[in-house]
């Protein structure tokens, strides 16, 4: 077979398949944004990363203009010709391999070259899974506990799915297959919930990085999920605060410190005991509870004030008989001490907490705060929840006054 056949036969394959800055690129949709981003004035910005053979630096420039059309046309007229250029060798290089491994014999191997060709963003789940672990253990912004469960569930979709399976080409039926799966191993809601989470999250992240292009397969794992449904812990009535603090008349330290402090048992025994830098610490002159940035899995401690009803049965000698009690297995965990288990039974037999447990102090303790009307901002530091943007409050000397005063104001 010559040459020209060869490229002859080529060109017809190239014309039957759309190929990505090969041959003919589909229209883009009206207002296409794809690798532009308008800042807080409104002027676009070029955000793209070339692709790794000629270099993978990501490109953030000012275009200068809040003009879509102007800025469209800009990457049109830059990025696009990159990537097709990128798209183009790839699928050369490919095709080099296939007529090589064919051994001379092109003219049979040529039905092969249509696989090959759409294969442009032919990287498996297996291998971007560890091109995802391998950027995530390489990051700061990523904790070893979320490297480890991250990288759990992503390979466990790609078991499930198929590990050989091309990124790009999956497609909406693998995720109900994943979900059917997830569902006949009897899998909770929220476990399948945080499974496609995470997924969807990998999917973005090899978009955002370059690695594949199609911005429908994320669009492909939105699917309805089986409903998560949470109870709410219940509160302890403040009618019963205090009979259910002393429900258990030996184990009555750690559900006072949550009833002062909003803290949850596994936080209040790693405080008491030590545990991964967690202890009592004094800051800008006043006693504190401090759960280390380790524990609590931030980016920050988190400090929460004595108040005045707590410091006098937080003497040393009661810190040190209920740190005896604290129990932590050897792969970091906290278990649950028999004294927690006694006091959850014995907390029950009161009339109107029928369906209370430790936890119900921590919603007693916010409650208090709020019905007492402390500031919602001061609330969510000492509780230790979120804010909208997903980020810890910090704290200053000022701060911690405020929260102490909060927390002198419960009942």
């Amino acid at each position: 077979m010559d040459l020209q056949s060869l490229i002859r036969d080529i060109n017809l394959i190239l014309e039957q398949k759309e190929i990505k800055g090969i041959k003919s690129m589909s229209p883009r949709p009206s207002h296409d944004e794809k690798y532009l981003k308008r800042d807080e004035k409104g002027v676009y910005h070029l955000v793209f990363r070339v692709p790794a053979r000629f270099g993978g630096k990501l490109i953030r420039q000012s275009l200068f203009t809040k003009d879509f059309a102007v800025a469209a046309s800009i990457r049109d007229r830059f990025v696009v010709p990159v990537l097709a250029l990128n798209s183009g060798i790839h699928a050369l290089e490919e095709i080099g391999r296939s007529i090589i491994d064919a051994e001379g014999e092109a003219v049979n191997h040529l039905s092969s070259l249509t696989s090959i060709i759409e294969a442009s963003d032919g990287i498996t789940l297996t291998a971007a899974a560890d091109r995802y672990v391998e950027y995530m253990n390489s990051s700061a912004k990523y904790r070893p506990a979320t490297i480890e469960k991250y990288s759990e569930y992503i390979r466990l979709v790609a078991r499930i799915i198929g590990g050989k399976k091309q990124v790009a080409h999956l497609t909406k039926q693998d995720a109900v297959h994943l979900r059917e799966h997830l569902v006949s191993k009897e899998k909770s809601p929220t476990t399948i919930f945080h499974i496609f989470s995470i997924f969807r999250s990998f999917l973005r992240w090899l978009i955002k990085d370059g690695i594949i292009s199609s911005r429908f397969v994320v669009e492909n794992f939105t699917i309805d999920l089986p409903t998560v449904r949470k109870a709410n812990t219940p509160i302890i009535p403040p009618s019963k605060a205090d009979e259910a603090m002393r429900a258990l008349p030996k184990w009555t330290l750690i559900p006072r410190i949550q009833r002062y402090t909003g803290m949850r048992v596994g936080e209040v025994e790693a405080c008491l005991a030590g545990y991964k830098n967690c202890g009592i610490v004094d800051v800008e002159g006043y006693r504190c509870f401090k759960i280390s940035k380790e524990f609590e899995k931030t980016f920050s401690d988190r400090i929460i004030p004595i108040c005045d009803k707590l410091a006098p049965y937080m003497t040393r000698e009661a810190v040190e008989k209920a740190a005896q009690t604290c129990v932590f297995r050897e792969d970091g965990r906290r278990r649950e001490s028999a004294g927690q288990k006694r006091y959850n039974r014995a907390v029950k037999r009161i009339p109107g907490c029928e369906s209370c447990k430790d936890h119900s102090w921590r919603v007693y303790a916010q409650t208090m705060m709020i019905e007492a009307g402390v500031d919602d901002l001061i609330v969510k530091r000492i509780i230790g929840h979120k804010d909208s943007k997903n980020v810890h409050y910090g704290y200053t000397a000022a701060r911690v006054e405020a929260m102490k005063k909060a927390l002198d104001r419960i009942p």
